[in-house]
């Protein structure tokens, strides 16, 4: 599992950056305290095992307040123990005295991100740093942590799509539990990369074609033979195989031939005829 750190402590030196710029990505909770105050020994405790078990969702910060008096002055901190939460460049919320568990922690979820969002926001910054496998490891840990999340195996699916793994893409998806596969993001998805395996594994068109000429009724070669003009950007002649399909057998595949016009008409502008031709085919059966 990849390992990170929540919590930090501040210095006049790095305290722009840990704080003021983190907390323009999310909420930073600034702990101030001293050594010689008691309670602020048991907040700093509670306030860690806090910062671990939102993992992420913010970030704290300490600041020991004898040995750095300036911070303490720069935010007006006279009560120990204080903490105040950083969002966007600036402090939103304190408390001043040590505070029960749960007035921490709705203090924390006013303002916490989602945990998804900070696991997408992990992924593609590993991404863009070239780091692929981990980004997908990021990823396939926070859908463990959150599995009613249909956006983190989504961005799975489609950085593993980018990265020429249409295979291990369309597993991830069809691995997912009935419910989620049905939102429409999914499903759009689904049927796209089913394209994309499909045409990988089809024979060459013009064998397909001869193939359909002995034998119009295989239902599996017009689907192939859909997928390699799809992934040839032919959309018309794609879209005729689908409709045949969707109007010899509307079940076939789970509904294919009707998901596949969808999604190709998806793609084109609202005002393209094709759209309402293959509208109305489609509410007609």
């Amino acid at each position: 599992m990849v390992q990170q750190q929540f919590v930090y402590t501040a210095t006049p030196a790095n305290f722009e950056q840990l704080v003021i710029e983190n907390s323009r990505r999310g909420p930073v909770l600034v702990d101030f305290w001293a050594p010689w105050a008691g309670p602020s020994l048991r907040q700093g405790e509670l306030l860690r095992r806090l910062a671990d078990e939102y993992a992420g969702r913010f970030l704290l910060v300490s600041v020991n307040t004898d040995r750095e008096k300036a911070l303490a002055e720069r935010f007006g901190v006279k009560t120990l123990p204080s903490c105040k939460l950083f969002r966007h460049g600036r402090p939103v919320e304190q408390v001043h005295g040590m505070q029960t568990e749960s007035d921490y922690r709705a203090l924390i979820e006013r303002h916490a991100l989602a945990l998804a969002d900070k696991v997408q926001a992990a992924a593609l910054t590993l991404w863009g740093a070239g780091e692929h496998d981990k980004a997908i490891q990021v990823l396939a840990e926070g859908a463990v942590a959150e599995p009613q999340r249909a956006e983190l195996p989504l961005l799975m699916a489609k950085l593993l799509t980018q990265d020429g793994r249409a295979l291990d893409a369309f597993a991830v998806l069809d691995a997912l539990p009935a419910e989620l596969r049905a939102q429409p993001q999914v499903l759009r998805l689904h049927t796209h990369l089913g394209f994309v395996v499909e045409a990988g594994q089809a024979p060459p068109e013009t064998e397909l074609e001869a193939s359909l000429a002995d034998d119009p009724e295989r239902l599996d070669l017009r689907l192939a033979l859909a997928a390699r003009r799809l992934l040839a950007d032919d959309y018309d002649a794609a879209l005729r195989e689908l409709a045949e399909i969707h109007r010899r057998d509307p079940g076939f595949r789970h509904g294919i031939g009707r998901r596949g016009i969808l999604a190709v008409i998806e793609h084109l502008k609202s005002d393209d005829p094709r759209v309402g031709t293959y509208r109305r085919l489609l509410s007609q059966h």
